[in-house]
């Protein structure tokens, strides 16, 4: 078994590309609109919903664009592994993007947030 993508929600189309596309550099590589009646059955959401899929190898991204708000604690998000860690830190202060630091005895936690408070949590790879 592998994981073949993460569904996300954004609040605007816009702060999706900055994040996924500019900051992280995924390809943006389709965008869907789902109709009302897939919406219903799918999500218990009679409206059409735009989602835009982001890419690139070994990670897929799709990003449903909505007013949705998370509940507050919210736990979701996923993690990645980084190629190098300094440079997104780096970058993340750069471009505005939040970084949250948890640290415990000797461990440390990073997570970034994206534009619509979704988490991300970020590590290094060996």
């Amino acid at each position: 078994m592998e994981l073949n993508h993460v569904g996300i929600t954004n609040k605007n189309e816009e702060q999706a590309i900055r994040f996924y596309q500019d900051f992280l550099g995924l390809e943006k590589t389709r965008e869907i609109l789902l109709p009302p009646e897939l919406s219903e059955q799918l999500f218990s959401l009679s409206r059409e919903i735009k989602a835009l899929v982001f890419e690139k190898p070994g990670l897929k991204v799709e990003v449903f664009i909505s007013d949705f708000q998370h509940a507050n604690p919210n736990f979701t998000h996923f993690g990645l592994m980084l190629d190098n860690f300094a440079e997104i830190t780096e970058k993340a202060q750069r471009s505005h993007v939040e970084i949250i630091l948890g640290k415990h005895k000797e461990k440390t936690v990073y997570f970034l947030k994206d534009f619509s408070g979704n988490l991300i949590e970020i590590k290094q790879k060996s």
